[in-house]
C-alpha cells in the first residue's frame, strides 16, 4: 500500500508543466497557448497528448478553448479543482495522505466544539451508530466512517475544510476498509467494542461539550491510533 495512484501518465506530466509555466509567468491570464503543433515539438510528444493535457488543464479550470482559435490561460489560472500531484513514480504515498489527514480533521475537530449545532451533533451520532451496526460489514462500515468524519467537517461550518475532508476521505477509502477488517481480527470477542468506537465517542462527547483542546487532543488520539492500524505508526 505504499502508492495509491498509478504513475503519472505523459499527458499528466505535460500538463503540470504547463501549469508550472503560467504559474511562474510565461504565460498571463488571456494570453493564448502556442498551437498543438507547437507544443508537441516542445515536448517532443504527439498532437493527442497535448490535446490530452490541454482537456485536463480545462476540466480543472486552468484553461478556456475556444474553437478556431485555440487555448487561452483563464481568469483563474491557478484552477478550480484541487488535485493530488503525481511524483515521477506515482500519487503520494499512504503516510503523506495521513499526515494531510492529521492536519486537516484535528483542526475541524477544533472548529466543530466551537460551532457544532444539534443537527451536526445528531449526524455525528447517526454515523457513529451506522459503523457500529455494520462493525462486520467492512465495505458499510468503511462508509459510516467517512460520514462521521464527514459530519465532525460539517460541523466546522467552513466549506473549505469539508470539501478537503471528503477528497482525503476518498483517497483512503480502501486502506481504511483494511483498517476495519485489521481491527476486526483483533477483537477478543464479539461482545468487546472495538477501539475506534471508544476513540470516535470521546471525540462527539468533546465536540458536544464545546471544549475545541479536548476535541483536538481525541481527534489526535484517534488519528494516531488509526495510524497504527493502518500500519503507519
Amino acid at each position: 500500500m505504499d502508492r495509491l495512484s498509478r504513475p503519472a501518465t505523459l499527458a499528466s506530466r505535460i500538463a503540470q508543466a504547463l501549469r508550472d509555466d503560467i504559474a511562474a509567468g510565461r504565460f498571463a491570464t488571456g494570453e493564448r497557448l502556442p498551437a498543438e503543433a507547437a507544443l508537441a515539438d516542445t515536448f517532443d510528444v504527439s498532437r493527442p497528448i497535448v490535446r490530452e493535457a490541454i482537456a485536463l488543464l480545462k476540466a480543472d479550470g486552468v484553461l478556456v478553448t475556444r474553437k478556431g482559435s485555440g487555448a487561452y490561460v483563464s481568469e483563474t489560472p491557478g484552477g478550480q479543482v484541487w488535485r493530488l500531484a503525481s511524483a515521477p513514480d506515482g500519487g503520494p504515498t499512504l503516510a503523506q495522505l495521513f499526515e494531510l489527514r492529521r492536519v486537516v480533521e484535528t483542526a475541524c475537530a477544533e472548529m466543530a466544539a466551537l460551532r457544532r449545532t444539534e443537527a451536526d451533533v445528531a449526524a455525528m451520532r447517526d454515523a457513529l451508530a451506522a459503523m457500529q451496526r455494520h462493525a462486520d460489514d467492512f465495505p458499510s462500515a468503511a462508509a459510516a466512517d467517512i460520514a462521521f468524519h464527514h459530519a465532525i467537517a460539517q460541523a466546522g461550518h467552513n466549506p473549505c475544510f469539508t470539501g478537503l475532508t471528503d477528497f482525503v476521505s476518498q483517497q483512503l477509502l480502501v486502506a481504511r476498509q483494511h483498517a476495519w477488517e485489521n481491527t476486526a481480527r483483533l477483537r477478543a470477542d464479539g461482545a468487546t467494542p472495538r477501539a475506534a468506537d471508544a476513540e470516535h465517542a470521546a471525540l462527539v462527547d468533546a465536540i458536544v461539550r464545546g471544549d475545541p483542546v479536548a476535541a483536538r487532543a481525541a481527534a489526535t488520539a484517534h488519528l494516531e491510533a488509526a495510524a497504527a492500524r493502518m500500519g503507519l505508526a
